[in-house]
């Protein structure tokens, strides 16, 4: 579906439909922005909540010039497309490689030819440091992926380092770390809360609870996303984003059971 924009240069924002994508897009369109969204699937409920207008069919070139024809070039991009979780990148490296790494060659070499100054943010991943990290981690660590997931992001950036190193185009990185809030329905909390509420007393999970995450609330992520979008004079460059203090995960799964109250058994199988 798709609703007519005022007649100013949009902001868009790819992967609209999905968890961040759509707090990012309500976000931006409460700061006043006009918002072009693009997904894989239709985003119910995206046109009315932001005002602005939807494509579905995943990141093409058919849907950015759609775009392009019904309400002009962007003054900025926020690229939030590609794959969704690790186990899903190693399931399927092909698809995760295409979702990842071809829809932002694709963003990047459409701006190139249709809005070369157009400011771009990149959603990446801690995924790029890969593991055994102790304490904060900074920004120029060693990148050191053990996934197909955390390669394709290392991909991702080094595709918006060079566009911005041949062609000019503002670009900036954000690497995510553990993101939660509200309508997120995968990851750790979403399945822990799944199974207490279907009444599940013993609960196993995996890894040995040791890991370490740093949490941070979707809330304050879009605002970060938002803030890291380069200025006209600033180029490539690359953040964390995550609040810089870490909790394993036995921790933050007791403190989900002991709030949601009952008796129930926490243990890990040390499987990963």
């Amino acid at each position: 579906m798709v609703m007519q924009l005022k007649a100013a240069k949009p902001t868009w924002v790819t992967g609209a439909g999905g968890f961040i994508g759509l707090h990012l897009s309500r976000f931006l369109a409460h700061e006043g922005h006009l918002v072009v969204g693009f997904g894989r699937r239709e985003a119910p409920g995206f046109v009315t909540t932001t005002g602005g207008a939807f494509f579905s069919g995943g990141v093409t070139k058919e849907a950015l010039n759609a775009a392009l024809a019904a309400h002009g070039p962007p003054a900025a991009v926020y690229h939030l497309a590609g794959g969704a979780t690790v186990g899903q990148s190693i399931a399927d490296p092909l698809e995760d490689f295409e979702q990842s790494v071809g829809s932002t060659a694709c963003v990047l070499d459409f701006l190139r030819r249709h809005a070369p100054d157009a400011s771009v943010v990149l959603a990446s991943s801690a995924a790029v440091y890969g593991g055994g990290h102790f304490g904060p981690i900074k920004v120029d660590a060693a990148l050191d992926p053990y996934s197909p997931y955390g390669y394709h992001k290392r991909m991702v950036e080094e595709l918006g380092r060079s566009y911005c190193a041949s062609y000019g185009q503002p670009v900036s990185v954000a690497r995510l770390f553990s993101v939660y809030g509200e309508g997120l329905r995968k990851q750790l909390l979403w399945d822990l809360c799944g199974r207490l509420a279907s009444g599940e007393t013993d609960i196993v999970l995996g890894g040995t609870g040791a890991e370490m995450r740093d949490w941070h609330h979707v809330s304050d992520v879009v605002r970060l996303i938002h803030r890291v979008l380069p200025a006209d004079a600033e180029r490539f460059a690359v953040y964390n984003g995550g609040a810089g203090a870490a909790a394993s995960v036995s921790t933050i799964a007791g403190m989900v059971l002991e709030a949601w109250g009952g008796k129930h058994r926490l243990s890990f199988s040390g499987e990963s």
